[in-house]
Parts: C-alpha cells; sequence; structure tokens
C-alpha cells in the first residue's frame, strides 16, 4: 500500500458521518419550475393576455403555456425567453445562495 492510503487509513477511521442523518446535509428544498409557473401566469395576467395572445407573440402553442402554467411540463430557456420577449422583459438566470433558517 502507498504511504498515502495508509495515511488515509489511519487518519479516516475517527471521521465517521452518517449520511442517512438528514441533518447533517439539510438543505431546504424548494421548486423552481413553481416558481416559474406562477411567473409566467403572473407576467401574462400583468399584461392583461390570454394564454392564445401569449402564444401567438411568443410563437409558442397555447398548449404549451398553460402546461407550463399547469405544471405538467417544464419550459426551456428558449421557451422562457421567448415569453420574456413578448412581454417587453428580459429573461434573468442566476444561482443564488440557499436562504438559511
Amino acid at each position: 500500500m502507498s504511504d498515502f492510503q495508509d495515511f488515509l487509513d489511519e487518519n479516516l477511521d475517527s471521521v465517521h458521518i452518517d449520511v442517512r442523518d438528514r441533518d447533517v446535509f439539510q438543505v431546504e428544498e424548494y421548486d423552481i419550475f413553481a416558481e416559474i409557473s406562477d411567473d409566467i401566469r403572473r407576467i401574462r395576467r400583468e399584461n392583461k393576455l390570454t394564454q392564445k395572445e401569449l402564444a401567438y407573440r411568443s410563437g409558442l402553442t397555447q398548449a404549451k403555456i398553460s402546461n407550463f402554467e399547469k405544471r405538467i411540463s417544464k419550459p426551456t430557456i428558449d421557451s422562457l425567453k421567448k415569453i420574456a420577449d413578448a412581454t417587453n422583459r428580459r429573461l434573468v438566470v442566476r444561482f443564488a445562495e440557499q436562504e438559511v433558517e
């Protein structure tokens, strides 16, 4: 065995983390697609558009808009960009820190 492996064997025996203990790795779960769905519906209503009107302006189908709003299907970045353009908005995607309670 290598010296490095010996070192690991000797020193890692004292380290024990039970990965089944969810408190160790507790990360707040959130549904980004639920947020996106709510945003699509909110933006459409703020612009006083029907699903059909938003579909026409964005080049998507009314069925797609409906499925996004009902959370039946998940929109692609391309679809979101089309919706943003159709409602005179800019699509912004960022990674943010998790909120800790």
